[in-house]
């Protein structure tokens, strides 16, 4: 079991909250995207660069719902990101020892 499962769901270009959660984030724990959180996977940003930078043993993930209503394409994703529903959301934060969210 991952001991952690942070959920994010601000922009990366409105406040602090994402650049401290990727601080926050370590080994052998997941990263949920949600809401605005997902513009931070768009390719050639910095902040995709932090995401990919992210120990390897770090579960990413991002909600597809999202990702469709940003108009953010699937096919764009880094190979790292398991695009999850709300269901596998669900599921995810059952998983996880603790959630902590953003």
């Amino acid at each position: 079991m991952t001991t952690m499962l942070h959920i994010l769901r601000h922009s990366p270009h409105s406040e602090s909250r994402f650049a401290s959660c990727l601080r926050a984030v370590n080994a052998n724990q997941s990263l949920l995207l949600i809401e605005d959180a997902v513009y931070g996977l768009l390719p050639g940003t910095s902040t995709r660069n932090a995401l990919e930078y992210l120990p390897a043993s770090v579960n990413l993930y991002a909600m597809e719902a999202d990702l469709q209503a940003r108009g953010l394409a699937l096919d764009d994703l880094s190979s790292r990101i398991r695009v999850v529903n709300y269901a596998m959301m669900v599921a995810l934060c059952a998983e996880h020892a603790k959630v902590v969210s953003w």
